[in-house]
């Protein structure tokens, strides 16, 4: 199920990066071509919030009941630092390299002079060697975390019972104080800026086989106090997706704006509502799709860290090719952005993966599980998932 969850995570992070440029090429903002893609944009910016609450659910869901010691917490730095800061590093040169060459003139000579070593680790210091790596960044800051987070919470297990409304309290208090006294402007790149949704993802891998009767759909449960709470979860997530859309929308057309905080709230109830949503659609498809379609959803998110990191790349020569801004052929040329930064990547992750002993250096790890169903039989939800990673 939690690849199913991964699957539309990276969806709709490419949705979010491909329709990012229409949004800036269309003049006329007020056609329906801007309200479409205004739409994709930030329906689909639930990307982020919901790797992070992944991270925390598979880190807890291993790590809470081991006895925490010297030699756990080294094979954890040891993985993290194999899986993901190798594979960081390597691309973060990739695109510092691309984006100098194609930046100043197209020739070595020109990269030769406006390179810098320094300019360039302090790119990667702070995840900036390309415009989607700030994910990465935020990703190393919770792992120096993690390690005090489950000593805290092992020592104090009654603090867990409370994660949920701790991770609300912290993320608004920063947002409070960053809007009026800090006022820190790049505040996506913080990790406390996504700490509610780190604290979800924490609450739900500590507790999932307590939890998991109030995901799970199922027809007996329609009939029960778990329906009204699946409702209010989904008319929630409704509302603050479309409350999202539009209030972005009406910034982009109007050229107006207001208050900070309603853009930050809003947002902040869409990912973080959709992390649950997805979490339950997941779990339904899991159990009702055919075998082969639930496995290539399944082999997706096995392969979306390296989808990640390598989309924006294909991206960024894609968007090189001229567009024609007639409508059928602009949409067309928009849809062939997403099909190539999906398809490509994909395909480059999954061959790595299948015929290269070393591809973790590039694209990170693979399951130590199997996740992939029998297909001479019927897909059902495992009560005892083991494919989840650490």
């Amino acid at each position: 199920m939690i690849y199913l969850v991964r699957a539309f995570a990276i969806l709709g992070v490419i949705f979010v990066h491909v329709s990012s440029i229409p949004i800036g090429a269309i003049v006329d903002k007020t056609s329906f071509m801007f309200l479409y893609f205004n739409f994709l944009n930030i329906f689909n910016r639930f990307g982020t919030p919901t790797f992070i609450f992944l991270s925390a659910f598979v880190l807890f869901y291993n790590y809470y009941d081991r006895p925490m010691n010297k030699k756990l917490m080294l094979t954890f730095f040891q993985r993290r630092f194999l899986y993901i800061l190798l594979p960081y590093l390597f691309c973060s040169i990739y695109y510092y390299v691309i984006q100098i060459y194609y930046s100043y003139g197209e020739t070595w000579q020109q990269f030769a002079q406006q390179a810098s070593l320094a300019d360039f680790l302090h790119m990667l210091l702070w995840g900036k060697a390309f415009y989607h790596l700030y994910f990465v960044f935020i990703s190393i800051q919770f792992y120096v975390l993690f390690p005090i987070l489950l000593w805290i919470f092992q020592r104090k297990p009654s603090i867990t019972k409370h994660l949920i409304w701790i991770g609300f309290v912290l993320q608004l208090g920063f947002a409070l104080y960053n809007h009026f006294s800090l006022k820190y402007a790049d505040t996506g790149q913080l990790a406390i800026s996504y700490i509610a949704n780190y604290f979800l993802g924490a609450y739900c891998g500590i507790y999932y086989n307590s939890i998991k009767e109030w995901i799970i759909i199922t027809k007996k449960a329609l009939f029960t106090s778990k329906a009204f709470v699946w409702i209010a979860l989904w008319i929630i997530w409704i509302t603050a997706s479309l409350g999202d859309v539009y209030l972005w929308y009406w910034t982009r057309v109007t050229d107006s704006t207001t208050n900070s905080l309603y853009y930050q709230g809003l947002t902040f109830v869409h990912a973080y509502t959709t992390s649950l949503v997805l979490m339950q659609l997941s779990s339904l498809l899991y159990r009702k799709l055919h075998p082969r379609v639930t496995n290539v959803l399944i082999h997706l998110g096995v392969a979306s860290f390296g989808i990640y990191i390598v989309h924006a790349g294909v991206l960024f020569f894609y968007f090189k090719i001229s567009a024609v801004y007639k409508p059928v052929i602009y949409y067309l040329y928009v849809g062939g952005g997403y099909l190539a930064s999906l398809l490509i990547s994909w395909a480059l992750v999954g061959l790595a993966h299948k015929y290269f002993r070393n591809s973790w250096l590039l694209f990170g790890s693979q399951p130590k599980y199997s996740p992939y169903l029998e297909t001479r039989r019927p897909a059902y939800f495992r009560q005892n998932e083991k494919s989840l990673s650490n």
